[in-house]
């Protein structure tokens, strides 16, 4: 399992502390927030706090039905750099309208929070040994985007501004 116990960076630059706690296979349910593996799912109803989902580049939501209405966050997992699965997944949520907290986790670093912020994400989990302080200071890098996104609904060459 990753480490999602971590600091978390949103999009706006914040860093907060990690409040989900992760279950083991055994284990009992413990009170608070909670992420759940796919395979957990049947434990979503007895979570007293937030409800969170970790999808695996195994658990693709345009082969499986989430209950995306009761989830508060979905952690998405990046195995690494060159895998690009998760921002598709990102979008295809969004598509299928969760409105709830997209959390990117795994191979996650200062270079990717753009192409993140504009696939759906919320907030990010900067891979352990990075520099989230510097990974916040970079997240306005780059402020006129020349495509639309799941984060900006007209780039500004279409808005005219």
């Amino acid at each position: 399992m990753l480490n999602i116990a971590l600091q978390v960076l949103s999009k706006d630059g914040t860093i907060a502390d990690n409040t989900y706690q992760v279950i083991a296979e055994d284990s009992v349910l413990p009170q608070g927030d909670v992420v759940l593996t796919t395979a957990q799912l049947d434990q979503l109803a007895n979570i007293s706090g937030k409800k969170g989902l970790l999808i695996t580049v195994d658990d693709s939501p345009e082969v499986n039905q989430y209950p995306l209405d009761q989830l508060d966050t979905i952690f998405i997992e990046f195995a690494g750099f060159n895998d690009g699965r998760g921002y598709s997944f990102a979008a295809l949520l969004r598509r299928q309208g969760f409105q709830g907290e997209l959390r990117a986790i795994g191979d996650i670093f200062k270079d990717v929070l753009n192409y993140l912020k504009r696939s759906g994400f919320d907030s990010f989990v900067i891979k352990e040994g990075k520099d989230i302080q510097e990974a916040a200071a970079g997240l306005n890098d780059f402020k006129n985007p020349y495509q639309a996104s799941t984060a900006v609904a007209q780039a500004s060459y279409q808005t005219g501004a």
